[in-house]
């Protein structure tokens, strides 16, 4: 259903959707190597344990079923932003700042205390992603000095070593496009250097690739596509994306075009990793013991410390103008110490987590069925609907006088906050004009997420318990095991 059919001929209608151009700005085709940059991450090399726990059939139902979930999701909140400005528009106030998920929260729901919590939300999962950052480091670190059995802990605590410098100094990213086409081929060469070595050394005698896997039940399907969710979920950070853009509306293009590719990359990851029995952890610890393994976790190490940096900044200038604002754009000693210090607490915290968790898929599966889920999928498909709903009541008014000829809104509709325009109620205004496919579709999103948050995590909590009995408690060495070394 398109949003434009309830709108109207209102002049400020084309003012709101100019002032979202952005002359210079960057283009959908740089939007979309950002994009794959980002959600093309670590997150792929769980896909074979994935697919040994569904077989091969389910695992391709879920990634390529995923894709089309979030490109509609996509396109929802290109509308989402658009309608904001143009109910604004109607409405005959400036233009909001749309920079942010949290930002457009606090429009759609005319408070600033949601924004608030929607921001805390969303960089709270992306601090909990840092954590499974540090993780990685930790396991690549363990895969170069494979003879040395070193324990996690220590591994994960070099990592911390090698970021704690660029966190303390690294207050501002320029021009990163570039940066994130390098890292993605970073990313790509390691996929292909460990699946050609996993292959090189051929299918292991008893390897069975079953097309469903024979112990598979609801829970355990829901718990292997908490990671399939977790490697879509990018939603967070579109809008502040569509902010940077000369054309906001032609974001969901980029989508389109780097969706399949996505889909390509894990298919083909999982249907490998699964016929040539590289299913327990990541395909990097599938490798064989030797040169090609060290050369891959080393390419692994790399990519992940960009990564970590690119999203560590991010965080720390969010929580920096949040707690301390006086000083945020100064570039003194007490404002770096500031700087510095929330670089070092995350890094402890993440230090903390990965060694809490040191099972990269089940961390990652009890991030993305916990919170990716419902961030990435459910939030903005109620934020459109409640800024419809809104955008609907303001085409109303509009047409019925309410805006004077001062361009004020009258005092008897002065925009507050009542339950009559709360986000719930403007959210149901939307459902009779969309089509009933589509409320169909947007209801079976809500099932699907809604069972991966609880059947999901639920089950990757078990998992997790199960490998803390085989492996160790957590904290304890979780060295690499002398068969593997």
């Amino acid at each position: 259903t398109s949003y434009g059919a309830t709108g109207t001929s209102d002049s400020g209608t084309n003012k709101a959707k100019n002032v979202s151009h952005r002359r210079g700005g960057t283009s959908w085709i740089d939007v979309a190597w950002l994009m794959l940059s980002d959600i093309v991450g670590t997150s792929v090399l769980t896909f074979g344990s994935v697919a040994k726990s569904l077989g091969a059939l389910p695992t391709v139902i879920f990634i390529v079923g995923l894709f089309p979930m979030s490109l509609y999701v996509s396109t929802l909140m290109a509308r989402t932003r658009s309608l904001v400005l143009q109910t604004a528009s109607l409405q005959r106030r400036p233009a909001p700042s749309v920079e942010t998920m949290g930002e457009v929260a606090r429009q759609v729901f005319f408070s600033p205390g949601a924004g608030g919590v929607v921001c805390s939300l969303v960089y709270g999962y992306t601090l909990l992603g840092q954590a499974s950052y540090l993780l990685v480091l930790g396991t690549s670190m363990q895969d170069v000095l494979f003879s040395t059995g070193i324990c996690i802990y220590d591994a994960v605590a070099i990592g911390c070593l090698c970021l704690l410098l660029p966190v303390i100094v690294v207050r501002k990213l320029g021009e990163s496009v570039w940066l994130c086409f390098a890292n993605l081929l970073i990313i790509v060469v390691v996929v292909v250097v460990a699946l050609g070595s996993v292959i090189a050394r051929g299918r292991p005698e008893g390897t069975h690739s079953s097309l469903i896997a024979s112990d598979l039940t609801l829970m355990t399907a829901m718990g292997a596509a908490t990671n399939v969710v977790y490697s879509y979920a990018g939603q967070w950070m579109y809008f502040e994306i569509m902010d940077t853009m000369e054309k906001p509306e032609d974001f969901p293009r980029s989508f389109a075009v780097t969706g399949p590719i996505m889909v390509v990359i894990y298919l083909a990851v999982a249907l490998l990793a699964l016929t040539f029995g590289a299913t327990t952890g990541d395909i990097v610890q599938a490798m064989p013991r030797g040169s090609w393994l060290r050369f891959a976790a080393a390419l692994l190490f790399i990519h992940v410390v960009i990564v970590y940096l690119i999203k560590s900044v991010v965080l720390q200038r969010y929580f920096h103008r949040s707690l301390s604002p006086g000083d945020f754009s100064e570039r003194n000693i007490p404002s770096y110490l500031k700087h510095g210090g929330f670089g070092l607490a995350m890094l402890v915290f993440g230090f903390l987590v990965a060694n809490a968790v040191p099972f990269f898929s089940q961390l990652l599966g009890l991030i993305g069925g916990f919170l990716g889920g419902p961030i990435n999928f459910l939030f903005p498909i109620f934020l459109y609907l409640a800024a419809l709903g809104r955008y609907q009541q303001a085409a109303k008014d509009a047409e019925r006088g309410v805006v004077d000829r001062e361009g004020q809104m009258d005092e008897c509709r002065s925009i507050s906050y009542t339950w009559e325009n709360s986000a719930l109620v403007n959210a149901y205004r939307a459902l009779p004009p969309i089509t009933s496919l589509e409320l169909h579709y947007i209801a079976f999103i809500f099932i699907f997420i809604g069972m991966t948050m609880f059947l999901g995590v639920s089950q990757v909590i078990t998992e997790i318990i199960e490998l803390n009995g085989k492996f160790g408690a957590p904290f304890s060495c979780h060295a690499l095991s002398p068969a593997a070394r």
